[in-house]
């Protein structure tokens, strides 16, 4: 099969909010006894936790592709319950009890036992020992092998960090003159507490811009702790210094206070504007950053006045200074160590986590090979690619929508990036290797945390002014992501996997699971947050007609959504808006791409063997059991009442109920549970 960019698609039944009557399919009979008869040679095969789809390998041949993906989309509907009446039930009843389910993910989401999954052959990969030492990779597993068997002891790892200080501090060049500026720089992990700056990335320049924040109080949250005695313990006779530092802190964190607007300005505007301050701003600039500093970079001051804060760190002690970053510096350590220690348990897991954040790029080469070749790359793209054109035609199609609001969102939707699974150069071990050849791993955790944690420092230093963007997701994570700053969509190599996805799979079970996902996060461009937002990232006005029947719109869609209830527990239309547009629009934009490239030639055919549904039914089935989920009450109740999404049940029953071609597919009478009268569209 070939995903090539569709032509214009016939999206008239998306110029409604309301249906009429005429324009619902015909009454005919449906019931569970059909959906039932849909089953024809599939069998009920006893599966063990080894052979379940989501352990099958990348390279599994096609017609076992399909056998096992029958299997198991069958094996967790529940086919006792009418479509028309409860889809959700329909397509994922069996959630819970299937064989085919992993038994860890059987109280979990058909999304988190993919990336357990992930996670557990990262953790596979990461134990296969090595001697290597030099490369990327190497580098990572030994990293890793380090965090299973080091760090218990805390008391050794704060020696070693008390005596890497004490290094560091006899080196300083103190003066007698801004002495506090010297030390507030001394921490080589990116910690500068007493005029606390940071380097970070600015949505509106999408550049590193260098930050002078209030100081904050850090030591207080430790204090009021319900662990806070344990918490002392851990460093020794070190702990009786703890109030006093805590009463420095109360101090310093009383003589500053924020401006009411952020100043942005060049280094050399703000040289100029703070040439009369108490503070020696060159100076500084200097003990950051060297004699690399560049008049054009940005900074964002948000402090009002400096003259009490200069005054109370010149007439500090300078053994009380150092005692408060050495304890900032240790508290940063402290955590990361912590978390290892109190989930044991997990540490395989913890200690997964650490070595994917500290070596990301190492592991990219890996995974690809492995998990997400070029052809599974290529396949996924013009899936994106596919509905991103749907969304085109169908906003160019609004009658609701006047010529400039349409010119805007075409720009918006045109100018959009796509970025999927990874940069073709990031799969090239030679360049990762390059990418870590600064930092060199031993047998000892904790000095190893020390190397990475100052080597990210020194790297967010030098990435000042540099348009470089951030990793907002990690690679391996199953997810997806929109940003609107830079009107970009994500597309992580995590989510692309079984039995979520395939490159073998019908376009019928492509564009229902992948292809729904990644037109939600597409839909996200012109949510109720994002619509009048331009590709730029900057604002834009759109005329009082098409913005007024927009909001109509979204009414509609909110008093639905308000309708969902569960044990007395109503749904928030209005907190879960942007997620509910995005889940409707999603589910649209990628049924309709899916039913003009493939729908007219494949939507009768039945692609699973065994299994006696069209492509035109695998497509919502597909769709509904992305969100299928086995979580208890208890989680359910606590998601819907403070969660940003509509719980998974209510992300099936809510798109489907206002998609008239679902209603059509499964024959659902008008009135019936999946087909009202009232039907909401926003996009």
């Amino acid at each position: 099969m070939c995903l090539n960019c569709c032509a214009p698609l016939l999206l008239g039944s998306l110029l409604w909010a309301i249906i009429p009557l005429e324009a619902l399919p015909s009454p005919d009979e449906v019931n569970s006894l059909d959906a039932r008869n849909k089953i024809t040679n599939a069998t009920a095969a006893n599966v063990t936790l080894e052979e379940t789809i989501f352990k099958l390998p990348s390279d599994i041949d096609e017609d076992e592709l399909l056998h096992e993906m029958g299997l198991f989309m069958l094996g967790i509907m529940n086919l006792q319950v009418n479509p028309c009446e409860d889809f959700y039930e329909f397509a994922c009843g069996n959630w819970k009890n299937s064989q085919r389910v992993p038994s860890v993910g059987r109280k979990d989401s058909f999304l988190h036992v993919i990336q357990k999954e992930i996670n557990d052959l990262m953790v596979g990969f990461l134990k296969n020992s090595t001697k290597d030492s030099k490369t990327a990779e190497g580098k990572a597993k030994l990293f890793y092998s380090s965090c299973l068997v080091g760090g218990k002891d805390f008391s050794a790892s704060l020696k070693t960090l008390l005596d890497n200080e004490e290094e560091v501090f006899s080196k300083l060049n103190l003066t007698g003159k801004n002495d506090w500026l010297v030390v507030n720089f001394m921490s080589p992990y990116n910690i500068y507490p007493l005029l606390p700056m940071s380097i970070n990335y600015s949505t509106y320049s999408r550049q590193f811009e260098i930050a002078i924040n209030l100081p904050n109080s850090v030591l207080e949250s430790y204090r009021n702790s319900s662990q806070t005695e344990e918490f002392l313990k851990s460093f020794g006779d070190l702990a009786s210094e703890f109030n006093t530092m805590l009463e420095f802190e109360r101090n310093l964190t009383s003589k500053t206070q924020r401006l009411n607007k952020t100043e942005r300005v060049t280094l050399e505007e703000f040289l100029e504007l703070h040439q009369g301050d108490v503070i020696d701003w060159p100076q500084l600039f200097n003990e950051a950053f060297g004699e690399n500093t560049q008049p054009e970079w940005y900074v964002n001051n948000r402090i009002a006045n400096f003259t009490n804060l200069e005054k109370f760190l010149r007439k500090s002690p300078i053994d009380t200074l150092r005692n408060y970053v050495k304890w900032r510096t240790l508290l940063k350590f402290y955590n990361i160590w912590d978390m290892e220690v109190q989930n044991d348990d997990k540490r395989e897991q913890i200690c997964r986590q650490h070595t994917e954040s500290y070596f990301t790029y190492a592991l990219l080469p890996w995974f690809i090979d492995n998990l997400y070749d070029a052809e599974r790359r290529e396949d996924s793209l013009k899936v994106a690619q596919s509905v991103l054109d749907a969304f085109l035609n169908i906003t160019d199609r609004y009658p609701w929508l006047d010529e400039d609001t349409k010119s805007h969102i075409s720009s918006k939707l045109q100018a959009m990036d796509i970025m999927v699974g990874y940069r073709d150069d990031m799969r090239h071990r030679d360049l990762t290797d390059q990418i870590y050849s600064d930092v060199n791993m031993t047998t000892d955790w904790f000095n190893n945390l020390m190397i990475l944690e100052a080597n990210h420092a020194r790297l967010r230093l030098h990435s000042v002014h540099r348009t470089v963007l951030p990793p907002l997701l990690s690679p391996f994570s199953v997810n997806a992501y929109y940003a609107d700053y830079i009107n970009t969509a994500f597309v992580t190599m995590g989510i692309s996997q079984m039995p979520l996805y395939h490159n073998r799979l019908p376009a019928s079970l492509k564009f229902g699971g992948l292809g729904m996902l990644i037109g939600h996060e597409l839909a996200h461009s012109l949510d109720s947050n994002n619509y009048n937002m331009n590709y730029e990232g900057k604002n834009y006005e759109w005329q009082s007609a098409s913005q007024r029947h927009f909001f109509e719109r979204i009414r509609c869609l909110e008093n639905q959504y308000n309708k969902f209830i569960y044990r007395g527990i109503q749904t928030n239309g209005s907190l879960t808006m942007p997620d509910n547009i995005a889940d409707n629009a999603g589910a649209r934009l990628a049924h309709h791409s899916y039913r003009h490239c493939y729908g007219h030639l494949e939507g009768e055919r039945k692609p699973l063997p065994g299994v006696n549904f069209t492509n035109n039914e695998l497509f919502f089935i597909k769709m509904a059991q992305t969100w299928c989920t086995g979580r208890d009450d208890s989680y359910k109740v606590h998601h819907i009442r403070s969660d940003a999404h509509a719980y998974a049940e209510f992300r099936v029953l809510g798109p489907l109920r206002n998609m008239p071609e679902f209603s059509e597919t499964f024959k659902c009478r008008l009135g019936t549970q999946m087909n009202p009268l009232k039907k909401c569209v926003v996009w």
